[in-house]
């Protein structure tokens, strides 16, 4: 499968520094979260991604509450100190900016599976290239500010400037909130175009790569993460979710960011079906729950949305063979 075709996925991690900025609006954030789409719970989960469609949602509802100034201070706020320094982390010891930008594709694939990162040349004029399906929402709108924002901070922090560029594409028609967050007289925006982008020049491409000491390798950039399945995103992103066993395919495609419909052709095409996705988390979060002593069997009922033990162990004797006491029994130490 192509990455465009993957669904899109964030890091739970990434995720939660975007949560946290809620506080900066609402003082009870549970009623934001569940409005957007997002598990009450997802801080104290363990998973490793969420699917980015609830995210874009919250950024979208975040920005209907404050002015875009300020929203967009929040958001370079947190990009300068938490999502820069740890993309930055990735990279190792470019000599120049063209080829921090070459090592940053690879680092952004480490966290977000579908998004690319790339140079292009248009009219002789490098651009920063990112590539994504266009979305028609205000999340999507907010999420590609998000993104040129990054692109822009990365740049600057690169070159040691105080850098603006000279043209901005944008797939969305936000240009005016884009450019009263940088506040740019300079800056040309282009609109409901193919792809987001920033302008750049040789001699940007060109200057020594600014290093700090602090930063550390904390991955190669070269080593590629490892290639998922569609199937696979589809498992990271429900899982955060499918542990209650009564999610059905409408909320499951809606979470998704796609309709039942194309999601049950695309599960169709894949020889699997949308039941069969549901028993499987459902099973691999009862087994990894029971790994864990403290919780009971009537717990572990509960979490995961059944009526009573006797429920639970009913379907988990139906997928294994067996009764949830005896694999316990068996198999955890």
């Amino acid at each position: 499968m192509q990455q465009g075709q993957l669904v899109p996925l964030i890091k739970t991690i990434n995720a939660s520094t975007i949560i946290a900025l809620i506080t900066h609006f609402e003082k009870d954030i549970y009623p934001l979260l569940s409005a957007a789409g997002i598990p009450d719970d997802i801080l104290q989960q363990n998973h490793e991604y969420l699917p980015e469609a609830p995210i874009k949602n919250l950024l979208g509802m975040m920005a209907e509450r404050a002015e875009p100034e300020f929203y967009g201070e929040l958001l370079c706020t947190a990009i300068r100190e938490y999502f820069l320094p740890k993309m930055l982390s990735y990279l190792d010891q470019p000599s120049t900016i063209a080829e921090a930008i070459e090592q940053m594709r690879t680092a952004v694939l480490h966290d977000s599976p579908t998004t690319q990162l790339r140079i292009e040349i248009f009219n002789d004029t490098p651009w920063l290239c990112r590539y994504k399906p266009l979305e028609d929402s205000d999340g999507y709108l907010w999420s590609e500010i998000f993104a040129i924002l990054f692109l822009i901070e990365f740049i600057r922090y690169a070159s040691k400037k105080n850098w603006s560029p000279a043209y901005i594409a944008m797939q969305s028609d936000g240009a005016d909130k884009l450019s009263r967050i940088l506040q740019s007289k300079e800056t040309t925006f282009y609109t409901k175009r193919k792809i987001a982008a920033v302008a750049l020049s040789d001699e940007i491409l060109n200057l020594p790569y600014y290093s700090a000491a602090s930063f550390t390798v904390s991955a190669p950039s070269s080593i590629s993460p490892k290639e998922i399945s569609y199937i696979e995103s589809i498992y990271h992103a429900l899982a955060p979710y499918l542990c209650k066993q009564s999610m059905t395919i409408t909320e499951a495609a809606k979470i998704l960011g796609t309709t039942p419909r194309t999601l049950q052709r695309r599960l169709s095409q894949e020889h699997t079906s949308f039941k069969h996705i549901r028993e499987n988390i459902m099973l691999a979060t009862a087994c990894r729950l029971m790994e864990e002593k403290a919780y009971s069997l009537t717990d572990i009922a509960v979490e995961l949305g059944y009526a009573d033990i006797a429920h639970f162990s009913r379907a988990f004797r139906k997928l294994t063979g067996f009764p949830p006491k005896d694999y316990r029994k068996q198999f955890v130490s």
